[in-house]
């Protein structure tokens, strides 16, 4: 099983007594170094600018054990960067520079050497689905994975702060839902997305076509739903730090595992590796491998 994770790799600036430390952030390009970091054969789709922060993305991509294959890098835009703010209980706050950024630049013909495989993962979000090229190759991965028999996945990762119509970003993602056979979506966004239904009409909703949902509810832990039943995860106590990529660090240990252990085993390890995440400062280093990730629940007698 492989994993390709599509879209946008950026620096995130964070706050560090009274200033700010660059390390290299993003959604997909986090899904990609937590698989990989576990032991999962993972692989990053995008571009970077021509840059020292390009060079520093691909540099952590690659120490943290993802193939860089198809990672490209271009001289009309710079590598996005993005200034992150926490709050008293580490949630965290975007604020994003990329008018355009190298990311938005991905094009079809980028995706045009890439074989995809029937046991393969294709993970994408939303940030790059804005009217730019990088939407098109999104979709031109997506129906390849199709026709190869692979799996998609989809998480929204919702920052409102990247569009200007809100009612077209929520549009765009409720469109690109029914291409995922899993989706993982966060309490808050599934709020954004379908109002004040319950979780478990939303799931139902999105079971018509998904063959698995994911739904994050942070301190009260999480719930997955499949076709045939439903799990329940509690979160584990810890002293968070920062909350940044623990998402995403959710969803790239439930790819790891889901389909070589038990759905609840897969959604246990998924909590304790985003739990791990929120400890420290930062997504690449704070990752666990699969031995910490082990020995982090044998501590906890599970």
């Amino acid at each position: 099983m492989r994993l390709f994770a599509i879209g946008e790799a950026l620096i995130d600036f964070l706050p560090e007594n009274s200033g700010y430390i660059p390390v290299v952030g993003g959604a997909p390009a986090n899904v990609a170094a937590c698989f990989a970091r576990l032991g999962g054969k993972a692989y990053f789709i995008g571009k970077v600018g021509e840059d020292l922060f390009g060079k520093k993305i691909v540099e952590a991509l690659q120490a943290a054990g993802v193939r860089t294959d198809y990672v490209t890098a271009t001289d009309k835009a710079n590598t996005a960067l993005s200034f992150v703010t926490l709050d008293a209980n580490g949630e965290r706050h975007f604020s994003f520079y990329r008018n355009p950024s190298a990311d938005m630049l991905l094009s079809t013909k980028d995706i045009e050497k890439i074989t995809f495989h029937k046991d393969d993962i294709l993970h994408f979000c939303s940030v790059d689905l804005i009217d730019m090229p990088v939407r098109y190759a999104t979709v031109s991965a997506i129906k390849k994975v199709r026709l190869a028999g692979g799996t998609v996945s989809f998480d929204p990762n919702v920052r409102k702060s990247l569009w200007k119509d809100l009612v077209e970003y929520k549009s765009t993602i409720l469109n690109f839902l029914p291409e995922a056979d899993i989706v993982k979506l966060s309490e808050e966004e599934c709020q954004f997305l379908f109002g004040d239904l319950s979780i478990e009409k939303v799931a139902e909703i999105l079971l018509q076509t998904a063959k698995t949902v994911l739904i994050t509810l942070g301190e009260n832990g999480s719930r997955c739903f499949n076709r045939d039943r439903e799990y329940t995860q509690q979160a584990f106590k810890i002293m968070c730090l920062d909350t940044t990529g623990a998402g995403d660090t959710f969803i790239g240990t439930f790819l790891r595992f889901f389909e070589q252990e038990s759905i609840a085993a897969a959604l246990q390890k998924a909590a304790a590796a985003s739990a791990i995440v929120c400890t420290k400062k930062g997504v690449f280093n704070s990752l666990p491998d699969a031995v910490a990730l082990e020995e982090f629940l044998r501590l906890r007698n599970v």
